[in-house]
């Protein structure tokens, strides 16, 4: 589930073209301390270097256009407005996700358990995996 940030096409251009940027500073900054966990796969996931190539592309013309002051709102309010449409992609995303690991790691046959059982330790799969950060931008 956890993706490799060196194979993500999205994590890696990114790195080829807004590496270093005052843009990719602001935009992960603001992410940091408007949602702490929106590495985690409980938030964007695996969705994180989408959603923040995404950003940083549709917010680049009001960065070479407009004081910087003004593109900072248009930033914050951007993230603001699109941040709930990747997580709720990504929780259905993670949901199959997890469905499909649970499956392949399970150590017993969901034959020799009940239903509720199995479901219980489904969730107890999931909610450890939901801590879990998806990536670590490192640029």
């Amino acid at each position: 589930m956890a993706s490799s940030n060196i194979t993500d096409p999205f994590y890696s251009q990114i790195s080829a073209t807004y590496s270093g940027t005052v843009q990719l500073e602001e935009t992960l900054h603001f992410l940091d301390l408007a949602y702490p966990d929106w590495k985690t796969h409980g938030e964007l996931g695996s969705f994180a270097a989408e959603f923040v190539l995404w950003v940083l592309d549709h917010t680049s013309e009001s960065f070479e256009k407009n004081p910087f002051r003004n593109y900072l709102k248009f930033l914050y309010a951007e993230i603001a407005d699109e941040y709930s449409n990747f997580k709720n992609s990504q929780a259905a995303f993670f949901e199959i996700d997890c469905m499909t690991l649970f499956e392949e790691q399970i150590i017993f046959s969901s034959d020799d358990i009940d239903d509720l059982s199995y479901e219980f330790q489904f969730q107890k799969f999931k909610a450890s995996k939901r801590e879990e950060n998806a990536f670590d931008f490192l640029f």
